[in-house]
Formats: structure tokens, sequence, C-alpha cells
């Protein structure tokens, strides 16, 4: 139901668009548009598909490596610095590497094999999930009848009211997730050119990791450097002085040209809300709750807000306010 809905708001406006203005019957629409999104799909898995399982073989290859590498790191650091009493980066290296590596050394390793068996096994019961397409189909196809029938349950006078509610809810749902896919895709493209042009290694895979993490608000783009910076790290100096600018490159790219263009005042929230809301969520639901949490804040604050105009409009605590507005 999440990827139906999510693919719904990407798709409905261009169903609209070819019905209202050039009278293209819905069904066709949905059905060329079905067509065309099997294609991308099709040429994405024979183009870009192979090259991005390539690199991820190779990464997870290569992930034990680098952890020894920056263990070491952390423990040289560890025996050149004086640190107080109670930082001792040394004992801190050999737990993480003591929970990384297991007894033996092959959790990491394990960690990987099993994450690839379960890759293989998503793919082969992707057919369960084959009821996405069928409830995208008819949500594009009947979806903007769903609220009057609801409204119908209702009673005559409340109909406009829930309508009105319906489609608030609607609009504010739709552009956050068009924006926050549309922002998240970017994002994800301009990490993949700028590690590819700098010669980072796993460019595709950092690239593409970059993009669902930039839906969390503020933290993904940061999570999303981590890794870049430990390869970086790991490879040289400058390596790391060029993960660096890339990041700084896109973060002025994000912040001073894409969003506003692309969000604009949308879902505007004081910075402080924004994190409360990413705490509770993130508590309650995990990462689902992370990146659903800023537009179910917003649904809940229409929803709220419209109770409390109507609560004000009837209660007698309110009846000076009615007065001076008469």
């Amino acid at each position: 139901m999440i990827v139906a809905g999510v693919l719904y708001y990407l798709m409905v406006p261009l169903v609209n668009l070819l019905e209202r203005r050039w009278h293209v019957k819905r069904v066709l629409t949905i059905t060329a548009l079905f067509v065309v999104l099997l294609l991308l799909i099709a040429i994405g898995m024979r183009l870009f598909i192979p090259t991005v399982q390539a690199q991820i073989t190779s990464f997870t290859g290569a992930a034990p490596q680098y952890w020894r590498e920056l263990t070491k790191i952390l423990t040289n650091v560890a025996d050149e610095q004086h640190w107080p009493d109670f930082i001792d980066l040394k004992q801190v290296g050999q737990d993480l590497t003591n929970f990384f590596g297991g007894k033996n050394g092959n959790l990491v390793d394990g960690t990987f094999s099993q994450l690839g068996t379960i890759i293989n096994t998503v793919g082969n019961v992707v057919i369960t999930i084959v009821t996405a397409p069928f409830m995208l189909f008819f949500m594009l196809k009947d979806g903007r009848r769903f609220p009057q029938y609801v409204a119908k349950l209702l009673p005559h006078r409340y109909q406009a009211t829930l309508l009105d509610l319906f489609n608030e809810i609607s609009t504010k749902v739709g552009q956050y997730i068009q924006g926050q896919l549309t922002v998240a895709f970017l994002v994800s493209l301009i990490f993949m050119i700028g590690y590819s042009v700098i010669g980072l290694r796993f460019a595709l895979v950092l690239g593409l990791l970059a993009g669902p993490l930039n839906l969390i608000p503020y933290l993904g783009s940061t999570l999303a450097l981590i890794p870049a910076l430990i390869l970086g790290a790991l490879t040289s100096v400058q390596m790391l002085i060029a993960v660096v600018i890339v990041f700084f490159v896109e973060w002025l790219l994000e912040t001073q040209v894409i969003s506003p263009l692309v969000m604009g005042s949308n879902m505007a929230m004081h910075p402080v809300t924004i994190a409360v809301v990413l705490l509770t969520a993130g508590k309650l639901f995990g990462l689902v709750g992370v990146i659903l949490g800023i537009p179910g804040y917003a649904v809940l604050k229409i929803i709220v807000s419209r109770l409390f105009n109507w609560y004000r409009s009837h209660a007698s605590w309110y009846a000076e306010h009615h007065d001076n507005e008469n």
C-alpha cells in the first residue's frame, strides 16, 4: 500500500493533466504510463543494475579489510595521543573489532553474506508484491472518487467540510512526496557524478545510498557522507579533501537551488518542531517513523487545526472573540 501510494502521488498529476487538457481517456493514460515505467525498469536493469551489482559485490568483499584498516588507525591514534583516563580509544577500537569481527573475525563477512542471501530471497519472492501495481492502477483510475464515497457516509451538511479536509491532506502529502523524491533523486545523481569525477571507489553505490538517506530531514546527507569520508580517509588525504568538496558542492546546490525550487514553502516547519517529530517518530516506529514522521505530523496538524477551529467557533469561551469579530 505504501509503494502504491507513493507511486500514485508521483503519477497522478500527469494523469490528471492529460485527461483535463488533452481529453485523453484515463485508462489509456494509466496503461501508457505503466508501459513506460516497465520499459524504464527494464532498461535500468539491463544497463545500470549490473554495474551497481558489481560494485556491491566488490564492496562486500573489501569491507572487512577497510574495517581492519580503520581499527588500526584508531589504535595508532590512541597510542600517540594523550587522552583523559576515562577515554581509551585503543579499548574502544578493540571492542568494536570484537563486536564486528566476532571470535573468529567472520561476523562482518557473515553479515554481508547473509545480506546477499536476503537480496536473492527478495528477488525470488518479488512476485508476492504484484498487488502493488494492481492497487496502483485502481488508485489512479478511481482514487479521486474515494473522498466522495466516504463523505456520503456523513450527514449532508458535513460532506463539503470533509471533502475540503481530504483535498487539503492529499495536496500536502502529494507535494511532500513529489518534492522529497525529486530532491532525493537529484541528490543521488549529484553524489554519483561527484564521486565518479574524483575517482572514489564505489561511487555508484555511495550515490544510491545518499538518495534514500536524504529522505531523513537534516540528518540524511550527513549520514550518507560518513561511509564516503571513511573510504576517502583510507585512500589518501587528497581523496578525503575531494570528498569534502563534493559534499560541500552538493550541500550548496541542494540548499540554495534544488530544495527552494522543488519544495518551495511546502511543509515549512520550525527546525525545533522537525527535531521533536523525528525523535518521537523514530522512537515509536524506527526508521519508517523517521521517514514518514514529517508528512504524518502535517496530516495530524491539519486535522487538529480543523477540529480546533470548529471548537472555537462553537465554544462559549470564545464568545468574546466572536463578538469582536461581529
